[in-house]
């Protein structure tokens, strides 16, 4: 399961695969795939015209993943 979080103070928006807990992190969507979530993170992000994080070894275990099926 893959989340997106909103940061509005700092304004930033994070994907990962982590439960985040930290105070100003909001919890905007859960998807199945790193893709769906990067899709989503991306269009709020371009909306807002805030940061968009990601923890690369996620995306790096999705596609290797992928490749395994």
């Amino acid at each position: 399961m893959f989340r997106v979080y909103l940061n509005p103070k700092e304004e930033r928006v994070l994907v990962t695969k982590q439960r985040i807990i930290e105070d100003g992190w909001v919890l905007i969507a859960k998807h199945t795939s790193w893709e769906k979530a990067y899709k989503k993170a991306l269009y709020i992000a371009s909306r807002l015209d805030y940061v968009l994080e990601w923890f690369l070894e996620d995306q790096i275990k999705e596609v290797f993943q992928i490749y395994k099926n």
